[in-house]
């Protein structure tokens, strides 16, 4: 997988063979059906990911999908179970086996062989995406390499393979369910307290030395925390994005395809550009940040991204990169203490919905609060504050919440049933 940055500032993920040509299929049908319908870099990056899954299955049974199609040869119900049954399999661990693949004399276009098989498995959710992915591709293909014929019959051999796949989807999935972040994040508050304590400048548990550097972090830890934005949508501030005027205010805005940004896997805001407003200890720091370290690093004049690489070498200077937050930012927090393992940056997107929960169930139960906010209202408010253009895209950061309170009533429901079972209430 390679990401072009194009004359104007485009990034173009292509998938290349062992020879470094770009795929021609797979750049067709990313060109033609993805990025001409104005998907993002992040989504044409995935499906070629899943593209890829495919690729190396054919490759795996040696055969070739596409020539195949072209002699009206279609997939069976066998073929779909054993792709169905691959496309599970975490491709990540055949990456980690690459040096025992040479040993063992196995080397391919697409760096696998029956040696290296990976054993573990993904998420339901991305196997589900694989698969839908996987028909998509190959519904693409055989009209392509059938659109000559004008056979009725090729179309519908070609729908029937495609409805095949994706009948063979896990069942079950709804899509931003969130369970597992319900269950990872329930208990995170006084974690996501000890972490911030930690990462601040002066805690002597820092794992940063560096005056500067540690400015930087805490500053990421406190926009996060204030205003519950992606990765992404932080990673890609600029310095015009900001107001720290007498009501402080974050712009997030969508930045795709800067040519100032040279990052090849470019962090964008995913969703809506909308105003964030922010504590004023986190804008006094924004302050001390662009005025007393940013502004001495000659690189990061040159372009307007805020937060910015502060280790002398190659990327000195230029904008901090997704990899750099994860494992050199994170990564180092979570080696002083086991429990900031659960801490990355999507947690405090979570936790910002849950204290926005909270603060509207407070607000709600005093008596003089004035207008109460309706639960139409509070939907809307959340969908503004995470840059959502559906209500309904905000649900799974409530779900948190709503356990919360469930079972709040399950317990005074408990200690109803205790008082009924020793007979002081037994009218029915």
């Amino acid at each position: 997988m390679s990401i072009r940055i194009l004359s104007n500032g485009e990034r173009m993920p292509v998938l290349m063979d062992h020879q470094g040509v770009p795929l021609f299929y797979p750049t067709l049908f990313v060109t033609s059906q993805l990025r001409n319908a104005g998907a993002a870099v992040n989504t044409m990056r995935n499906k070629l990911e899943d593209i890829r899954v495919l690729l190396r299955w054919e490759l795996l049974q040696q055969r070739s999908l596409i020539r195949e199609i072209q002699d009206s040869k279609w997939l069976t119900l066998p073929d779909v179970a054993a792709l169905r049954d691959f496309a599970m399999l975490d491709m990540r661990v055949a990456k980690q086996d690459k040096r025992r693949q040479k040993k063992e004399g196995w080397r391919s276009a697409h760096g696998i062989g029956n040696a290296c098989l990976p054993r573990a498995i993904v998420g339901v959710q991305q196997h589900y995406n694989r698969l839908t992915t996987i028909a998509e591709y190959l519904e693409f293909v055989g009209r392509v390499v059938t659109q000559h014929r004008g056979s009725s019959a090729a179309r519908d051999e070609i729908s029937r393979m495609g409805k095949s796949i994706r009948a063979h989807r896990p069942r079950g999935v709804t899509l931003r369910t969130g369970c597992r972040t319900i269950r990872d994040h329930c208990a995170l508050k006084e974690t996501i307290e000890r972490f911030m304590q930690v990462g601040s400048e002066n805690h002597e548990a820092n794992p940063f030395g560096r005056s500067d550097v540690r400015l930087r972090n805490a500053l990421i830890f406190g926009i996060l925390r204030c205003t519950g934005m992606r990765r992404g949508e932080l990673l890609s501030l600029r310095i015009d994005q900001l107001d720290l005027g007498h009501n402080p205010i974050i712009w997030v805005r969508r930045n795709h395809d800067d040519r100032y940004d040279s990052r090849r896997n470019q962090p964008v805001a995913k969703t809506m550009e909308r105003p964030l407003s922010i504590a004023i200890e986190v804008a006094e720091m924004l302050q001390r940040y662009i005025m007393e370290v940013r502004a001495s690093i000659a690189p990061a004049r040159k372009h307007p991204y805020l937060l910015v690489v502060h280790k002398k070498g190659q990327s000195y200077g230029q904008p901090l990169s997704i990899s750099s937050l994860t494992s050199k930012i994170f990564g180092r927090m979570a080696a002083v203490d086991p429990a900031f393992s659960a801490i990355h940056p999507h947690v405090f997107r979570h936790n910002f919905n849950y204290e926005l929960s909270v603060a509207i169930d407070r607000h709600n139960s005093q008596e003089n609060c004035g207008a109460k906010v309706s639960e139409a209202r509070e939907l809307d408010i959340r969908a503004f504050l995470n840059g959502h253009r559906s209500r309904a895209s905000g649900e799974v950061y409530n779900q948190r919440r709503v356990i919360e309170l469930g079972n709040a009533a399950m317990r005074r429901i408990h200690e109803g049933l205790l008082i009924k079972k020793d007979g002081s209430d037994d009218a029915c």
